[in-house]
Order: C-alpha cells, then sequence, then structure tokens
C-alpha cells in the first residue's frame, strides 16, 4: 500500500511537534489526520514557491546512526557564554551545562527515574518539592520524547 506524500509528510510534522503520542497515526480518527494533512499542504505550498519539490524515493535507506549524543542545546537565559545540553549518556540521559566551553553535568536520570517523579508531581506527593532540578528533568524528557531519542539512552 503506498502513502501519498502528503500524509507522510503530516504525520512526520505531528511526531516532530508533539514526538510518538498516542493515538498513533495510523489509529488516529480521519478528523484529526486531516487538520494535519492541512498544515502538510500549506508547507509542501511554501516548499514549492521556493523551488522545492518533495518527491518519494523507492530505494530508503535505515536512517543513520547519530553522530552526536546532544539531544538538545539550549542558551542559558541572561548568561551568554552558557549553554545547557540533554545527552544521553552512560545508562540514561543527562543535563550538562558548558560553560565557556567547560561542560559540567548538573544531573543524570533514566526515563524510567523521571516518570517515577513525574508520578510524584502527578500526586502532589511533597516528596516532589524534595528533587532537585526537578523542573529541568521533566523538560530534558518532554524534549528526549519529542525528539525521539529515548533510545539513545542505552548505555552506549
Amino acid at each position: 500500500m503506498s502513502r501519498e506524500i502528503r500524509d507522510i509528510l503530516a504525520e512526520c510534522m505531528r511526531r516532530e511537534r508533539y514526538g510518538l503520542i498516542r493515538p498513533l497515526w495510523a489509529d488516529a480518527d480521519d478528523d484529526s489526520r486531516e487538520e494535519v494533512r492541512r498544515r502538510a499542504d500549506h508547507l509542501m505550498r511554501l516548499l514549492s514557491d521556493y523551488g522545492v519539490d518533495l518527491v518519494r524515493r523507492v530505494d530508503v535507506d535505515p536512517s543513520p546512526a547519530p553522530t552526536s549524543r546532544t539531544i538538545l542545546a539550549n542558551q542559558v537565559y541572561g548568561q551568554p557564554d552558557t549553554m545547557r545540553e540533554v545527552r544521553a549518556a552512560e545508562g540514561g540521559f543527562a543535563i550538562v551545562a558548558v560553560k565557556a566551553g567547560v561542560p559540567a553535568t548538573e544531573q543524570s536520570f533514566t526515563l524510567n527515574e523521571v516518570m517515577l517523579n513525574a508520578d510524584l508531581v502527578l500526586s502532589d506527593d511533597p516528596a516532589a518539592k524534595t528533587i532537585k532540578g526537578l523542573g529541568r528533568q521533566l523538560a530534558a524528557a518532554t524534549e528526549i520524547y519529542r525528539l525521539n531519542a529515548a533510545g539513545l539512552g542505552g548505555g552506549k
């Protein structure tokens, strides 16, 4: 079964924005998929205006392995010489501050630990308030899932 390019682009746009979420694209109702397909149509028209057309290849190779352990890097507000990175690390993930080129790990965690901590937050458990850097940890996990990088934290 061959899928239209607009449908593939729409699924990829949804996945880029939200990560791998439920319902999966194949399980979503047609009305919710059509909304994203319209955005895909718009993006294809914009690309076409710049001379870029999407074509489907039949010789699809698997994606290459990532060459970087850095999943996301953000400038730290008010600190022009400091970046905060979310990185895949041995056995999990790490939040690393890079100040003037010198990295310092702020915290390390596994996704299982993040899920347990998220449950503490959702249940209003007072223990959640004692976890240093919990907000950063939850934000990092959001980006890890949004960017489909959960598999990188396997300890390579």
